[in-house]
């Protein structure tokens, strides 16, 4: 029997945004990509190709959030 993942409880209830959580929310897209590709629904060339889009706007998040906050030090 293949292993689910389920919600147990939610702790800490609040909003979750791009900004504060950047990493949190790339994960998930991540593991919603996996899932399609293991459903079937992705090929191998569509998964590393979404996967790698994920990770270039990841970082590009990253990087604007960066150059802000080293704008407002510099103000």
């Amino acid at each position: 029997m293949e292993e689910q993942a389920r919600l147990v409880r939610i702790e800490h209830d609040r909003k979750i945004t791009k900004e504060a959580d950047s990493q949190f929310l790339f994960e998930y897209q991540r593991a919603i990509l996996l899932t399609l590709k293991a459903d079937g629904l992705l090929d191998e060339t569509q998964y590393h190709y979404a996967e790698e889009r994920l990770r270039r706007q990841m970082r590009n998040h990253i990087i604007n959030q960066n150059n802000t906050q080293k704008r407002g030090e510099a103000l």
